[in-house]
C-alpha cells in the first residue's frame, strides 16, 4: 500500500476520531488543571488559605498516581467510552461541588484529591488509545491533534476565565464543569464510532506479553522516569505560571496571557512534535523536544521586570514539552509495547509521571514561600529537563515492520500493534 493510499485509509474514520478526542482533551481535566493558578490568589483571600496551603492543596493530585493505572487497566478490559463517560461525569459533579460546596481546605483538598484519581479517565490514559489503535503510519500527527484540543482551549479560555474569576471564583468552576459535560462529553458520544468505544482487551489472545510484565522491563522504566523528572519541572511551572508572570512587575491580565502563551507553546509542541516523531528518529526527537523548554526557564530567570514580550516567549517555550510529552510517551509505548495492554502500561507510566507533578507543584510554592522568588526554582527545572532527556536517549524503538528475533518481547509488540491496530 502507499503512502498516499495509507493516509487516506486512515483520516477516512480517523478524522472523527481525533476530532472527537480533541474536544475531549480540550474541555476535561487537563484544561483545569492548567487553568488552576488563575484561582489561587482569590480562592486563597476568600477562604483564608496560604500559599503553602494551596501548594498543599494542588499537590493532591498526586491520586493520580493510584487513579491512572487503575483507568488503564479498566480501559483495557472494558474499552474506551465506558471508562471515558463514566470518569467524565464524576469530575462535572466534582467541578460543581468546588462551585457550591468547598469552604475551607479539607474540603478543596477533597476536591482536587478526587479530580486527580478519575482525572486519567478524561485524559491522555483514554483519549490516547483509540489514537494509537487505529492510526499506524500518522500516528504522531494524529497524537499532535489530539493534544491541540487542549492549547486552543487553553488559549481562549483563561483571559475569559479571568473575568468570570474575578466577580466569583466559584463561577469559574461551574464554566469549567459546563464546558466538560455540555461539549466534551457530547462530543465523544455523537462523533466517536461505537466499535471503537467498545473495544478492549481480545481475551485468549496468543503471544503477548503478560498484564504487568512491562514492570520488569528496563524502558519502561527509562520512559517513566524521564516523564516524572520533566513533569517536576513543566508541573510546578504550570501551577505558579500566572504568579511567575505577575512577580516579574505585571498585572493579573498579563498573567492570564501567560496561559495563553503557555498553551500557544503547547500547540507548537504537539503539532510539530508529532509530525518529527513520525518523521525523524523518535528518540532524538524526544531529546530535542524535552531541552528546549530549558530555554524557557533559563530567559524566565533573566528577563528583566517589567517586560512583557519575553516573559511570555519564555511560557510558550516552557509550553512546547507540556505540548509534546503525550505525543512522546503515548507514541513511545505503543510502538515499544504493543496495543494489547495499552492502557495498563500507560496508566502506570501516566501514574508514576504524576509522582514528579506532584513534586513540583510542592517544590516551586515551597521555594517561593522560603525565599519569596520563584528564581531558585526554575534554575532547579533548567536541571530536572537535562536529566529527562539523558534519560529517554538509550530507549528501544522496534521497527514499524518486520521482526527482531534477538528481542521476543519486542517482536509480542509488534505483532500485538498489528492485530490490535485494525478496526472493523
Amino acid at each position: 500500500m502507499s503512502q498516499t493510499s495509507a493516509d487516506e485509509n486512515e483520516w477516512q474514520l480517523g478524522w472523527r476520531i481525533v476530532l472527537a478526542c480533541a474536544v475531549a482533551n480540550g474541555t476535561g481535566i487537563a484544561l483545569l488543571f492548567y487553568c488552576f493558578s488563575l484561582f489561587l490568589i482569590p480562592m486563597s483571600a476568600d477562604l483564608g488559605l496560604t500559599r503553602t496551603e494551596t501548594g498543599i492543596v494542588q499537590s493532591l493530585i498526586i491520586t493520580a498516581v493510584l487513579g491512572a493505572p487503575v483507568i488503564g487497566r479498566m480501559t483495557d478490559l472494558f474499552g474506551f467510552r465506558p471508562v471515558f463517560v463514566a470518569c467524565t461525569v464524576i469530575l462535572v459533579c466534582n467541578g460543581l461541588l468546588l462551585g457550591f460546596w468547598v469552604s475551607g481546605f479539607w474540603s478543596l483538598a477533597l476536591s482536587v484529591a478526587l479530580a486527580g484519581f478519575v482525572g486519567g479517565g478524561a485524559s491522555s490514559v483514554t483519549l490516547t488509545q483509540p489514537i494509537n489503535a487505529h492510526f499506524h503510519h500518522f500516528r504522531g500527527r494524529a497524537l499532535g491533534l489530539v493534544g491541540i484540543g487542549v492549547s486552543l482551549t487553553t488559549i481562549i479560555v483563561p483571559p475569559f476565565l479571568q473575568l468570570v474569576i474575578a466577580e466569583n471564583w466559584r463561577w469559574g468552576y461551574l464554566a469549567l464543569a459546563g464546558l466538560s459535560g455540555l461539549v466534551g462529553l457530547p462530543a465523544v458520544l455523537l462523533l466517536l464510532p461505537r466499535n471503537i468505544g467498545l473495544r478492549g482487551i481480545k481475551r485468549g489472545q496468543p503471544g503477548l506479553p503478560g498484564d504487568w510484565s512491562f514492570l520488569r522491563v528496563r524502558d519502561f522504566w527509562l520512559l517513566s522516569l524521564a516523564n516524572m523528572v520533566a513533569g517536576m519541572a513543566t508541573g510546578g511551572a504550570v501551577s505558579q505560571l500566572a504568579p511567575m508572570v505577575i512577580e516579574h512587575g505585571l498585572s493579573p491580565a498579563i498573567g492570564a496571557l501567560g496561559l495563553s502563551s503557555f498553551a500557544a507553546g503547547q500547540f507548537i509542541g504537539k503539532l510539530g512534535g508529532g509530525w518529527l516523531l513520525d518523521r525523524f528518529d523518535p528518540r532524538q526527537m524526544a531529546v530535542l523536544m524535552t531541552i528546549i523548554p530549558s530555554m524557557g526557564f533559563l530567559v524566565f530567570t533573566q528577563a528583566d521586570p517589567g517586560i512583557t514580550w519575553l516573559v511570555l516567549v519564555a511560557c510558550g517555550m516552557i509550553g512546547a514539552l507540556s505540548g509534546a510529552d503525550i505525543d512522546i510517551y503515548a507514541y513511545f509505548v505503543a510502538r515499544r509495547f504493543g496495543l494489547a495492554h495499552y492502557g495498563s502500561v500507560f496508566g502506570a507510566l501516566h501514574g508514576i509521571g504524576w509522582i514528579g507533578t506532584a513534586a513540583g507543584i510542592t517544590l516551586f510554592s515551597t521555594i517561593f514561600a522560603r525565599t519569596g522568588s520563584y528564581g531558585p526554582a526554575q534554575y532547579l527545572a533548567i536541571g530536572l529537563l537535562l536529566i529527562a532527556a539523558t534519560l529517554l536517549a538509550p530507549v528501544s524503538i522496534p521497527r514499524r515492520t518486520g521482526a527482531n528475533s534477538k528481542n521476543p518481547l519486542l517482536d509480542d509488540a509488534l505483532v500485538a500493534e498489528s492485530q490490535a491496530s485494525q478496526f472493523p
